[in-house]
């Protein structure tokens, strides 16, 4: 008899393969829930709803360090993003370089959001500017939210300062109007309708993200899966399962987007911008697996734990994953 398992996850190239049935996963019943990140994130965090999920790589790193052991984690990442490309700016608030944001009143949706934590690194670690250099404003972002309330509450150090804007207020019109200089990861509506007081800090951000990445090895992890604690203390074989289901599901995702006479993706130019990535990122540039990114998992805890985010330094990473993952897909046994 199989287990059945509730995995609420995106339905992204790289996991449509279960979403459809495509690729089993061994031994398990899985009942495939798709659903958007954020409502993902809060109801798992919040309630532990599902027995697996798409998870805040920020968001788990947070509850590990102050001793919330409710999920095990599998070293897959469902979303990456390089994040140069979302830092937005109102252009009358004399911010020319990303220097310029320091003392600036930055708006983001949740302050422990994975796309904030590696904005805010790259913005120390390459242009000096530190958390505590800014003034966050939290709350809803294309839109108002009368009854916002963060994924999970933060001690965050004295010298950051946080406010909530009000909840009849939202973060692109405010940054339109010029009562935040700044905001980010998401695209305003405002820049979409094309308004002409919101642009891009990093027009070219194709460069900047390519430069960022030959520097540091580092293309940013988004996501994890996670597990709750109790499925796996109970059925620990299911995590290497759910890690072979995963890594099928990409190969075959990556199959398609290579090997089909059609093209897969509505993209015109889907083989060149295949190439190109591979010239700049290698072969496998979306890998999964724990040592394949140890430096990008390690950078991101440094981070977090440089903007207050964590009640105590994460020392070892692997301490965030299930041991029967950390040695790599290729050595689990059929």
């Amino acid at each position: 008899m199989k287990l059945p398992i509730t995995l609420a996850c995106g339905v992204y190239d790289r996991t449509f393969g279960l979403r459809d049935g495509t690729v089993p996963v061994e031994g398990v019943e899985l009942n495939f829930l798709p659903m958007m990140p954020l409502e993902t994130f809060r109801r798992q965090s919040r309630h532990a709803e599902f027995d697996a999920s798409e998870f805040s790589l920020s968001t788990f790193m947070s509850l590990h360090s102050r001793g919330d052991r409710r999920f095990v984690g599998i070293p897959v990442y469902p979303s990456r993003r390089f994040r140069h490309e979302h830092v937005w700016i109102n252009v009358h608030a004399g911010i020319r370089s990303a220097a310029d944001l320091k003392g600036k009143r930055v708006g983001v949706h949740e302050f422990v959001q994975t796309a904030a934590l590696w904005i805010r690194g790259f913005l120390e670690h390459d242009y000096g500017v530190r958390t505590a250099d800014i003034a966050w404003h939290l709350g809803g972002y294309n839109a108002p939210e009368p009854h916002f309330k963060t994924q999970i509450e933060l001690d965050l150090p004295a010298q950051v300062e946080v406010r909530i804007i009000p909840g009849d207020q939202c973060i692109d019109a405010m940054l339109e109007r010029g009562e935040l200089d700044a905001a980010f990861p998401s695209a305003p509506l405002s820049f979409r309708r094309g308004s002409p007081n919101v642009a891009r800090l990093f027009p070219d951000f194709r460069t900047a993200e390519e430069d960022y990445f030959r520097r540091t090895g580092i293309f940013p992890i988004m996501h994890v899966v996670v597990v709750r604690r109790e499925i796996y203390e109970r059925h620990p074989w299911v995590m290497q399962a759910l890690y072979k289901a995963f890594v099928q599901a990409k190969e075959l995702a990556i199959r398609r987007l290579t090997t089909s006479p059609p093209l897969h993706a509505t993209l015109p130019w889907l083989t060149e911008h295949l190439e190109a990535t591979r010239r700049v990122m290698g072969n496998d540039y979306w890998s999964y697996g724990l040592e394949e990114n140890r430096r990008v998992l390690e950078a991101a805890a440094q981070y977090a734990w440089e903007q207050g985010l964590l009640a105590q330094r994460i020392e070892r990473v692997d301490d965030l994953f299930a041991p029967e993952t950390h040695a790599g897909v290729q050595d689990i046994p059929p």
